[in-house]
Formats: structure tokens, C-alpha cells, sequence
């Protein structure tokens, strides 16, 4: 669902520096607002999804349950995802000026520059990736906010268990601790899948999920 939007938010940076020629008004807006979506919209689906098994628990308050759980995505997320879209935004200039490297050194007209700049691939495939990981981290999150509305006292990490995980992923898989400590993912401390504290190496096209223990 979000690829395609990530995509055309890349797809707009690039068009900003073609109309520019100038990687400094390459901005970051677009892109923070499909991520922006990507948080409340996942984390609230993902918190409605778990949320059958807290149905126990005590009543939530008055807010409608997703309201609470987009409103409390904003406050955890909402300059987070300033820095994501910044990050992101960087790579793209960064990537941008490898193309005008690689065409000062052969000797690239500004239409060439521009045909490889505007290539499917130059976009697509960084969308996919940010897509996975941004839900898979959006979900789990939401998860979590759901959990400890619910009076979840601890959490599980749980892995796909296939030939595909990551060895960090597979060793931590199956751990309960309790809801507020963090595990211990390789060399860092992770809130719960996703989470950004693992950097790239353990963030990146993770299929982790986390789940709440009532």
C-alpha cells in the first residue's frame, strides 16, 4: 500500500533537483507525510489487530480506541519521523550526487544525467525497503501502545523462524521480558522490532513481530 507512495515522494525529490539543478532544494515534506500516514494508519490497524486479546482488560477511556492509538503514535513518533524523512531526504541527495560524479567523469550531457535519474529503478527499490521497514516498526509500536493501555505486564519478541531471519533475530526469538525493559538484539537494546535503536542492521526488512502478555 505505501510503496507506491513512498516512491512518488522519492520520485518528487528527484524532480526537484532536475528543476532546480541544485540538490539544496531537494526538502523532505512529501516524504514526511506519507510516513506520517504510514504511522497512524499502520500502528492504528496493528492495535486493533491485538487488541482482541486484552478484550479483559478495563475500558480505554472515552477517545474512540483508534483516535487514542493515532494520538499516541503522533506524540511518540512525530519528530522521529522529522529526522526519518531528513535522513531518507539526505540519501537521496547523496545518491542524486553519485549520478553527477559518475557523469563528470564520462562526460554526460544534462539529458542523460536526467534519463538516469528518472529510471524506475532509481526509486522503486529504496521505496520497497523503506515501506517494510517504517510498517514493520509502526506496527510493532502500535502493538506495544495498545499492550500497555491493556495492563500487559510483560512481551515476547517472536521471529518467522525460517532460513531468512537474521541471527541476532532468530537468538532473540521466543524471549519474554517484562513490557517497559528492552531486549537485547545483537549489540542493541530494542523497545521491540522495528525499533530504530537497532540501526539499519536490525531494522531493515525485518518480519519480527511483538506481541503483548496480558
Amino acid at each position: 500500500m505505501y510503496a507506491p507512495k513512498i516512491n512518488k515522494a522519492l520520485k518528487a525529490q528527484v524532480q526537484q533537483y532536475i528543476h532546480t539543478k541544485d540538490v539544496l532544494y531537494v526538502r523532505s515534506g512529501g516524504l514526511y507525510a506519507v510516513l506520517l500516514d504510514l504511522y497512524k494508519q499502520t500502528g492504528s490497524v496493528w492495535a486493533r489487530h491485538s487488541r482482541t486479546l486484552y478484550r479483559q482488560a478495563k475500558a480505554t477511556g472515552q477517545m474512540g480506541f483508534s483516535e487514542r492509538i493515532v494520538t499516541f503514535m503522533q506524540q511518540y513518533f512525530g519528530f522521529d519521523l522529522l529526522n526519518d524523512a531528513e535522513g531518507i531526504t539526505n540519501t537521496t541527495k547523496r545518491l542524486i550526487q553519485e549520478v553527477l560524479s559518475e557523469a563528470a567523469l564520462h562526460g554526460w550531457s544534462f539529458d542523460e544525467i536526467v534519463n538516469r535519474l528518472e529510471a524506475p529503478d532509481f526509486t522503486a527499490k529504496r521505496a520497497r525497503l523503506i515501506a517494510r521497514t517504517e510498517t514493520v516498526n509502526a506496527a510493532n509500536a502500535g502493538s506495544m501502545i495498545n499492550a500497555k493501555l491493556a495492563g500487559a505486564t510483560k512481551k515476547i519478541w517472536i521471529s518467522a523462524r525460517d532460513s531468512r531471519v537474521r541471527m541476532h533475530h532468530a537468538t532473540v526469538n521466543q524471549t519474554v521480558i517484562p513490557v517497559e525493559d528492552k531486549f537485547h538484539v545483537g549489540l542493541s537494546l530494542m523497545d521491540h522490532p522495528g525499533d530504530k535503536a537497532g540501526g539499519a542492521n536490525e531494522c531493515c526488512n525485518c518480519r519480527c513481530v511483538v506481541a503483548g502478555i496480558p
